[in-house]
């Protein structure tokens, strides 16, 4: 496995596609910025060229790292079952779990690696071109890089297996939009009427990360009060992914174990 990380990291460095979103990514944020910026500069009393509501587009949907997470893994492996790459790795003699277990690595090093450039440009740009004024600061945006890692990665395990999982991409993409948003708001709303299920609903990132799911979620204009303002809820941020990490690990690892034998 330690030769099919190798020869991965080296097309990683080597192949345009890492560089290109990242150079999407953070042309993106920054234009985002300069919008805002000239909305400003010729609208009359134009109220959002802040640095507070800039940063509260990410820092209100937390979930965001998961799909951008989740889209870098896309971006290397969703073709590997049309170019045959997947066969010849089988073919030589590494199985199904190594393989799944190296492509998260260095999916996620790929997404570490795009994640660094793409934010440095989404806060210098915000303070260089925006008013610094507002409730959410750029402390809030940092620490939710923190708060939301763990269950970025568990969106990572969970995409790659999908991706394993199913012969055409297409379908492995809904698979993991289902399981990691799908399935956590219908529980959400069957847990209304049956209180059995709100523990679970309310333990599911796609929920408590919304002010539906946790009351004290609230990212606005006027004010920022997020999940991990406090250690409790920083810990269960925590501790939500690494429970996902566990779960869609172990899922994985059985499934493909089976495909092997």
């Amino acid at each position: 496995m330690t030769n099919y990380i190798k020869s991965e990291c080296y097309r990683l460095f080597y192949t345009k596609p890492i560089y290109l979103t990242a150079l999407i990514l953070s042309g993106l944020t920054f234009l985002f910025n300069l919008v805002l910026r000239l909305f400003d500069r010729y609208t009359p009393d134009f109220a959002y060229a802040t640095t507070s509501f800039s940063y509260s587009n990410l820092v209100g949907q937390p979930m965001l790292y998961c799909v951008a997470a989740f889209l870098i893994a896309a971006i290397l492996y969703e073709g590997e079952n049309k170019n045959g790459t997947k066969k010849n790795s089988i073919a030589y003699g590494i199985s199904r779990t190594n393989l799944f277990l190296g492509k998260c690595l260095v999916s996620l090093f790929a997404a570490f690696l795009v994640l660094i450039p793409v934010m440095a440009v989404y806060a210098g740009s915000a303070l260089l071109l925006l008013s610094k004024y507002g409730p959410v600061t750029l402390q809030d945006l940092l620490m939710e890089i923190p708060a939301v890692s763990l269950v970025a990665v568990s969106a990572v395990v969970l995409g790659i297996f999908m991706l394993e999982l199913f012969e055409q991409s297409i379908f492995g993409i809904l698979a993991w939009y289902c399981i990691l948003f799908g399935i956590p708001k219908i529980l959400f709303l069957l847990s209304i009427k049956l209180e059995f299920l709100q523990t679970a609903a309310l333990w599911m990132p796609a929920n408590f990360f919304t002010n539906l799911g946790h009351p004290n979620m609230q990212v606005t204009t006027k004010t920022c009060i997020t999940v991990w303002d406090t250690g409790a809820g920083m810990e269960k941020c925590l501790m939500a992914g690494a429970i996902g990490i566990l779960l869609f690990g172990l899922w994985a690892i059985a499934t493909l174990r089976k495909k092997d034998n």
